[in-house]
């Protein structure tokens, strides 16, 4: 009984670090290599990863903690990524649940439309309130997103290895 419990809560235990580890990797590792300006979001990527195999709950619980950590991160205001990451660990969560596929390509087209609402949320003040050129401002967010789908697959490996934890 104390070993079934063991390995449900293994997951659980071993998706906080690769949230720190990401978390560390963006902010110290990668935000000192731009490309063009822009430097990779990789926090929403874990988000993805976490709600396509561990379900609506673990993806909206660690949507919330992985929301604060990119707010950090990026030094924007409190609650734009918290809410956000919290919402796309919901919706990627429940629809894993009930319509969508667990595999690499599901994982590919939520990862990407993730980090466009993303990249359209940091470009939301810069285009509407201050007047910034938008050819460069999505420039900017469009190259953002690519450098970003570039660290896709070591992230699905790692989640989709800690979903499969449980099962052994």
């Amino acid at each position: 009984m104390k070993k079934q419990r063991f390995r449900k809560l293994l997951p659980l235990l071993l998706y906080f670090p690769l949230l720190l580890l990401v978390f560390v990797l963006q902010d110290t590792v990668f935000s000192r290599l731009p490309i063009y300006g822009a430097k990779p979001l990789l926090i929403p990527l874990s988000v993805v990863g976490i709600a396509l195999f561990g379900g609506y709950f673990r993806g909206g619980v660690f949507g919330l903690f992985a929301g604060i950590l990119c707010d950090i991160s990026l030094n924007q205001s409190a609650i734009q990524f918290t809410l956000f990451l919290t919402m796309v660990g919901l919706a990627v969560g429940f629809a894993a649940d009930t319509i969508l596929a667990r595999g690499f390509p599901t994982f590919l087209l939520c990862s990407f439309l993730t980090l466009a609402l993303a990249a359209f949320i940091q470009a939301f003040d810069l285009l509407f309130f201050y007047n910034s050129n938008p050819v460069a401002c999505w420039r900017i967010f469009l190259v953002q997103t690519v450098y970003s789908m570039l660290f896709a697959l070591p992230i699905y490996y790692f989640c989709r290895n800690i979903s499969r934890l449980h099962r052994l």
